[in-house]
């Protein structure tokens, strides 16, 4: 197994507590911030405000207000500005400071902003300076399903490289490899190949053919395993940093057909299962040996990212 291009280490992050990474992380369900709404969140970094204006733009600011620290997660939305709850002043998308009762100009000080978007039904914001971007979605027509979020007790770095640790899937999930794993490195990506079939005939009948997946991490916090066989479907993974260890999100996207749903259904189970409950007592040590090789090419591509707000 070879490794293309090792990214440079700029001190360690992976997996160290109290490091952040810049990333895009999904904070909130699309749906929950309705025009002239506000939500408070709390995200890496701090509380934040996301709240859309009169024309349905969303925008994140840090929720403190810069006056007085009141939570603009509590404000309310006018025209195209977000208002304080406690002294009324108020903010524009950028943070910038458009009014506040009793002065004849605006004052100067002005709300953090974050950068923000919304894809696959999801509100993102960036931690840091020149996240990955977020992974293109397959070509094709499918159907888009975004699961319930789960909190596992680990890092993030370890839940979305998880997908990297090649032997695992034959001790763990029971899929015997039927060829050797490929590792491409291409910082922030690292993306490992590789064949198997599963090991109880049962499965096999029900999967009808050796799983076939390219797993590939996009930055820290995102990773996406696209299934060519038996069934094609990709499953986006993202992990956030929560005070418990990590709230996961996944986005499916699935074939149309109710046997191919099925299939795909039943190869993630082949993917995923057991995993949160060795990862929730895993204490890592950063003890590598020639066949973690992916997972150590993730380790270093992490290493050297920007760092991000914790």
């Amino acid at each position: 197994m070879q490794i293309d291009a090792p990214a440079v280490a700029r001190g360690r992050a992976f997996a160290q507590a109290g490091v952040a990474t810049s990333a895009w992380l999904p904070l909130a369900r699309s749906r929950a911030i309705r025009p002239g709404r506000v939500l408070g969140v709390d995200a890496p970094g701090g509380r934040l405000a996301l709240w859309r204006d009169a024309r349905g733009t969303l925008h994140a600011v840090d929720a403190r207000c810069p006056h007085l620290g009141a939570d603009l997660g509590q404000g309310r939305v006018e025209a195209d500005a977000l208002v304080c709850p406690f002294h009324g002043w108020a903010f524009g998308g950028d943070g910038t400071c458009l009014g506040a009762p009793g002065w004849n100009e605006a004052p100067t000080r002005r709300a953090r902003s974050v950068p923000v978007q919304e894809r696959w039904g999801l509100v993102w914001i960036a931690t840091g300076p020149d996240p990955a971007d977020l992974p293109e979605p397959p070509p094709g027509d499918w159907r888009i399903v975004r699961p319930p979020s789960q909190t596992i007790a680990a890092h993030p770095h370890l839940v979305i490289g998880n997908g990297l640790d090649a032997a695992h899937f034959d001790t763990l999930h029971g899929l015997e490899p039927t060829a050797e794993p490929t590792l491409s490195v291409d910082p922030p990506r690292v993306t490992l190949e590789m064949r198997g079939r599963a090991k109880s005939r049962a499965l096999r009948r029900l999967l009808g053919g050796d799983v076939w997946l390219r797993f590939t991490t996009h930055g820290s916090h995102i990773a996406t395993a696209d299934v060519e066989a038996p069934v094609r479907f990709q499953a986006l993974f993202t992990a956030t940093p929560v005070p418990e260890g990590s709230r996961t999100q996944v986005v499916l996207f699935l074939p149309r057909g109710p046997i191919q749903t099925l299939r795909a259904a039943v190869g993630l189970y082949a993917l995923l299962h057991d995993d949160a409950r060795v990862l929730e007592r895993l204490r890592f040590r950063r003890a590598f040996t020639p066949a973690d090789g992916p997972l150590q090419a993730f380790a270093e591509v992490v290493d050297g990212l920007p760092r991000g707000r914790s």
